[in-house]
């Protein structure tokens, strides 16, 4: 009888195997929410921007001057998810992450309102500097999304600690034990890949490219192991007739641990580079804020003055 091993506390099963209708579309709303969502603002975007000569709008009178009150509205309604995040008198509120689900709604719905209040002519130069100033916050909150999806456990999900990673490359072990006996050198060349990529990015800019490099480092190394798994298995088949009976499931077993390990241990490198990504995040993207605030308040005055 199988034993569980100490300090694992036995876990009960399930009453139910299959996820309930509510849970499966929550998931698909996780997974695939943000996409669309993006999607249908960049489709809305490529729209008015070809449509921009059929359209009579203006930005100062009736639909125009309207979409600008709403695009100013949506720039200031994203305070509050920092409101609500740093003082703990606002709980009343709600929760956190739906103030963040908000924040980034409403960070991308206005903007393209603001490109439909100006209809994709800025015009004047304050006109201009506020529109930028909105469209740079809105881009620096796509980068700041995709950096936190990446140490975090899914869009509005905790944040992950390098202490789990790490656990997950610790688990990431052959099924199989008899891998190491006829094939010893993987676990030495393993080894090896883990110091070469697990060493911290010496700047800022080897943070940035770390992504890309890792996955070229990656795909070559499984491709260059697998290889190297299928020749020493050759050769160790021509010895033995057991081997050669069973070479192919030593080799699917072996395919299936080395791309365990290798995605367990580009998530933690990954995890190091994009910790220190979204830390310089936070420094840029507040100042931006700032600017669009200013550069908005500049553009009130001019237009109610002039």
């Amino acid at each position: 009888m199988a034993t569980i091993p100490s300090g694992i506390r036995a876990v009960r099963a399930p009453k139910e195997l299959t996820p309930r209708p509510k849970d499966a579309w929550r998931g698909l709303y996780e997974r695939f929410g943000a996409r669309l969502g993006f999607g249908t603002a960049f489709l809305a975007m490529l729209l008015g921007w070809l449509g921009r000569d059929a359209r009579v709008l203006s930005s100062g009178k009736g639909l125009g001057l309207a979409l600008g009150i709403f695009a100013m509205t949506c720039m200031l309604a994203q305070l509050l998810y920092p409101l609500r995040k740093r003082f703990r008198s606002l709980t009343f509120l709600g929760p956190v992450k739906h103030w963040f689900r908000s924040h980034m709604v409403i960070g991308t719905v206005g903007p393209l309102a603001a490109l439909y209040h100006c209809n994709f002519s800025p015009g004047a130069f304050n006109s201009r500097v506020a529109l930028y100033s909105a469209l740079l916050v809105a881009l620096s909150g796509f980068v700041g999304r995709y950096i936190y999806t990446k140490i975090h456990q899914g869009l509005y999900g905790r944040r992950t600690t390098l202490t789990e990673l790490l656990a997950r490359v610790a688990a990431a072990k052959p099924t199989d034990p008899r891998i190491a006996q006829f094939v010893p050198e993987l676990s030495t060349r393993l080894a090896t890949f883990d110091r070469t990529v697990l060493k911290p990015p010496s700047s800022l800019a080897a943070c940035a490219v770390l992504p890309l490099k890792l996955a070229l480092r990656t795909r070559y190394e499984r491709f260059a192991l697998l290889r190297f798994v299928r020749r020493r298995l050759l050769v160790e088949s021509m010895c033995s007739p057991w081997v050669a009976k069973n070479r192919k499931g030593f080799e699917r077993t072996t395919r299936q641990h080395v791309a365990a390990h290798l995605r367990a241990v580009r998530r933690v490198a990954e995890f190091i580079a994009y910790q220190r990504l979204f830390a310089l995040w936070h420094v840029v993207h507040r100042p931006f804020f700032v600017i669009l605030l200013v550069a908005l308040a500049v553009h009130l005055y001019a237009v109610y003055r002039y």
